[in-house]
């Protein structure tokens, strides 16, 4: 007969929109993107919709007409723990990523071992002056991948580098390290912050004819895609986002069918992919 149910009868007459958000501190990196559609193929098998957005005040505020109060959502899917108080949704939210707030049902990802890890393969591997590639927005006490790699350099009497790039864009990183490098000389081992820096540095190295691993050795953080196809393929730390989206998804799916249940929460552990050539580098 051609019958199409109306979606806003529906949520009159259940209670419920069928409408999940998920939050990201940026969609414009490459890993937030991979999550975002990740999460869609999981929702839709369920028969919910799914929206996308960045974890700022464009967003969040009460009184912008995105925001999460004006939008009719059943829950929301957060990675990172930017909501801050100015958030007026009070439905359930399940936090996920390293940095979980006890407020929510939280999915922790934990890149302290294999940041460590990283940092003691290009030591290992040959490297001599290792720097980290990080922004200024990293909360240092907090972030696994500085500690990791402040500890490593410490315990192995190795004098700590850090290179700020503006922002985790890839054009911001390769301006920087060429701006370093031109400044400073080049270190031969670079730790990045996220595989999108990494691949910027990448870049920007290559640019300048820096060979990679031969005279930089490069590793990144998160596991995109993009890493696998680069000439080298990068090293990185891959994060468990497939594992992570559907530990997400079903506490919160636990969340809506009785909001009274304990504080749900889980630890996945990421783990340190090393490409062919650093491999090679290693032995």
């Amino acid at each position: 007969m051609g019958y199409t149910p109306n979606r806003a009868a529906q949520a009159l007459a259940t209670g419920q929109t069928r409408r999940i958000a998920f939050l990201s501190p940026s969609m414009g990196l490459r890993f937030f993107q991979e999550v975002a559609n990740r999460f869609h193929q999981i929702l839709l098998e369920d028969r919910y919709e799914i929206v996308s957005g960045e974890l700022d005040r464009r967003t969040m505020g009460s009184t912008h007409p995105e925001g999460l109060a004006r939008m009719g959502l059943d829950g929301v899917l957060m990675y990172g723990g930017g909501l801050g108080s100015f958030v007026s949704f009070k439905g359930p939210i399940v936090n996920m990523g390293p940095h979980c707030s006890e407020k929510y049902d939280a999915v922790n990802v934990d890149l302290y071992p294999a940041s460590r890890r990283a940092v003691e393969s290009l030591l290992d591997s040959g490297a001599k002056r290792v720097a980290h590639v990080l922004t200024p927005s990293t909360q240092k006490e907090l972030d696994d991948r500085y500690r990791g790699y402040t500890g490593v350099m410490r315990e192995r009497g190795k004098e700590t580098e850090y290179i700020l790039t503006p922002d985790w864009s890839r054009a911001s990183a390769r301006q920087t390290i060429q701006d370093y490098v031109k400044e400073h000389g080049c270190p031969d081992g670079l730790f990045c912050a996220n595989d999108d820096i990494a691949i910027g540095t990448y870049r920007g190295l290559r640019d300048m004819g820096i060979s990679i691993p031969e005279q930089v050795r490069l590793i990144g953080c998160d596991g995109i895609e993009d890493t696998e196809y680069l000439d080298p393929p990068l090293s990185t730390i891959v994060q468990p986002f497939e594992d992570m989206c559907a530990t997400a998804w079903r506490f919160l799916k636990n969340r809506l069918k009785k909001g009274t249940i304990p504080r749900q929460a889980e630890t996945l552990e990421a783990r340190l992919m090393m490409r062919e050539q650093m491999e090679e580098l290693s032995k």
